[in-house]
């Protein structure tokens, strides 16, 4: 069994790797112990799923793939029920890097099927990435690849290629911008797949990055994924996505002699990030904002909740994260644009409607605060109560006065509907019992300490 110190490292890996874990699963996990658990998440190959089954007998029943909403909802389900959380996790940061939004896009199908290749290509090299992405037909909508014509090139994919994806400000000039959209012509669209158009491409020479040859888009990639500012670049967002942001150069430079070394291997570099001091780290556990996405995701499972999925779009739009519509080609800022007045309403609304999710219609799911908590009878022991809850959130460090709070809110006498007169009778009390048990899930939820971590 694990001891107290694996077991905050196992719960932070659970965090920043998936989506938290499910109580059941958690225990699962503490029995495998961390370097079990981190195995097991790094090869995911070796955990049975059955989504595939699972979509083709719903479609064209509960979902149908030319709805967007139903893409979104899809994935949620998925994100939420999830056995191979790091695989789903690092999905989500590939759509975040690449950023392809649907408001373009207008193709919510093209949309599934761009998620299905991040998903497919999540964990490998990223020049077999970079090159299924830039035939992908949703990138190719998005980015105006379609209309890259010899005579006439589109820059939109050759600047946010080497802006964006690659290299990053003032590592490239505006004629390699050029020579780039000229090397992607006649990587267009036909019939909604992707078709290569020989009459279309520019096949003469081309100056980039300081070499001259006749190159095409492949060869492009082939450069800009072995150049040093995309290893560093790569790197430093994988690592900000699952730490934090700015990384010190000691805990950088491995991961990037690692995506060099090993055929820009994504699996190994996140490994590397998953082992490394700095994950565990004290910086690691309070200077990382939760997302929306991890943010919703997290507390459903964690709270082993029977949430509708696609009621959780409306909630993650109004926090500033709509998966598949992200506000523009840079995907979302992430860290501390996440919270604002706004957001953090929405946030505590959210933990408000989970918390007291009874199953009922209009609910948006159910929620057993009693059995959750091993909590059967009255409130005799508020700090036990209070232990409980921090433990199935994941141990979030309250400060002491917060803390404190929670307890008293317990604590605090029991109230009642107008209607009970006299002392009430044990039904009463139970779901008096049940209403307090929700407050304080509630309460933990939107504590400033759970958003981090």
């Amino acid at each position: 069994m694990a001891d107290a110190d694996e077991r905050t490292r196992i719960a932070l890996l659970l965090r920043r790797a998936g989506f938290d874990a499910r109580p059941d699963e958690l225990e699962r996990y503490l029995q495998l112990g961390l370097e079990a658990t981190l195995q097991e998440l790094l090869h995911p190959e070796g955990v049975g799923e059955e989504f595939d089954g699972l979509l083709d007998s719903l479609q064209g029943h509960l979902l149908d793939l030319q709805n967007i909403e139903d893409v979104q909802t899809w994935w949620l389900y998925r994100m939420v029920r999830t056995r191979r959380p790091l695989l789903e996790k690092l999905t989500l940061f590939w759509h975040g890097h690449f950023a392809v939004a649907n408001y373009k896009v207008q193709n919510p199908l093209a949309m599934h099927r761009h998620v299905e290749l991040l998903r497919a290509k999540a964990f490998g090299s990223y020049r077999d990435m970079l090159l299924a992405v830039s035939r992908d037909p949703a990138m190719l909508i998005w980015l105006d690849g379609n209309t890259n014509r010899r005579v006439a090139p589109n820059e939109n994919y050759g600047r946010e290629v080497l802006e964006l994806y690659t290299l990053g400000i003032g590592n490239y000039s505006e004629a390699d911008v050029q020579s780039a959209a000229r090397a992607f012509t006649g990587w267009n669209l036909r019939s909604g797949e992707f078709y290569f158009d020989p009459n279309q491409h520019d096949g003469s020479p081309k100056t980039f990055l300081g070499q001259t040859s006749a190159f095409d888009g492949g060869d492009v990639i082939d450069v800009l994924v072995r150049h040093p500012a995309t290893a560093d670049r790569i790197c430093r967002r994988l690592f900000s996505f699952f730490a934090y942001s700015d990384p010190e150069p000691e805990a950088l430079r491995p991961l990037v002699s690692i995506y060099l070394e090993q055929g820009y291997e994504i699996g190994r570099v996140v490994e590397a990030i998953l082992r490394s001091d700095a994950f565990y780290s004290e910086r690691s556990r309070y200077e990382h904002i939760k997302s929306p996405v991890e943010y919703v995701v997290s507390s459903v499972r964690k709270l082993g909740a029977q949430a509708r999925e696609r009621s959780l779009i409306q909630a993650l739009r109004g926090m500033g994260q709509e998966i598949l519509n992200p506000p523009s080609v840079a995907g979302w800022a992430g860290g501390r644009a996440w919270v604002n007045p706004s957001t953090l309403l929405e946030r505590f609304n959210f933990a408000a409607r989970l918390a007291t999710a009874r199953g009922e219609p209009n609910d948006g799911g159910l929620v057993r605060a009693s059995e959750l908590l091993g909590i059967s009878g009255g409130l005799s022991d508020p700090q036990q109560v209070v232990d409980r809850l921090i433990d199935l959130l994941g141990g979030p460090e309250l400060e002491p006065s917060a803390r404190q709070a929670l307890v008293d809110f317990v604590a605090s006498p029991l109230t009642y509907p107008p209607f009970v007169q006299g002392p009430p009778n044990a039904q009463q009390v139970q779901l008096a019992v049940d209403a307090r048990l929700r407050g304080a899930i509630h309460l933990a939820l939107a504590s400033t300490d759970y958003q981090v971590g």
